[in-house]
């Protein structure tokens, strides 16, 4: 019971540091027009001229960090703790998507080299992007690495 109790206590300890410094590193007026947090409104791939919905897709700019996290919409809801869940049911939790990069801009592009991601296979490719970006749109545009199609992200600031 009490390390259930431990547990709970240091999820929420750790859910707190990284809001907050998501929070602080988001909301810095720093004059990089980059930095906040966009919602994914649509992806465009240009060579199939094709549009879908990236579902529940964000990206998390700061100086020199991009995270990217799509959950799943249509996910069971499971009315337990973690530590209470069987396997299948943690599983069925988990996101869609999500990578942590670092970036810089070079050249007048964003360059982000994937630090982790949920499949491995991204990790420590380096992603020269395109990008256009306002006050409240954000779009960026590459061949995606695992199978070389030109795509758009369409983004609206969230924060």
């Amino acid at each position: 019971m009490l390390s259930a109790i431990h547990s709970k206590f240091s999820a929420l300890i750790g859910c707190a540091l990284i809001s907050s410094f998501v929070f602080i590193g988001c909301t810095q007026k720093s004059g990089n027009p980059l930095i906040g947090v966009w919602k994914v409104t649509k992806i465009v791939n240009l060579d199939e001229q094709t549009e879908s919905d990236p579902g529940n897709m964000h990206y998390i700019l700061t100086e020199g960090f991009i995270m990217t996290v799509g959950g799943k919409e249509d996910r069971p809801v499971v009315n337990k703790n973690f530590a209470d869940m069987a396997p299948e049911e943690i599983l069925s939790q988990l996101p869609a998507g999500g990578g942590f990069m670092e970036y810089e801009v070079k050249d007048g592009n964003i360059h982000r080299t994937t630090l982790y991601a949920l499949s491995e296979y991204f990790e420590g490719n380096l992603i020269i992007t395109e990008y256009e970006v306002d006050e409240s749109n954000l779009i960026f545009r590459d061949n995606h690495f695992a199978d070389g199609l030109l795509r758009e992200w369409h983004m609206v600031r969230v924060e």
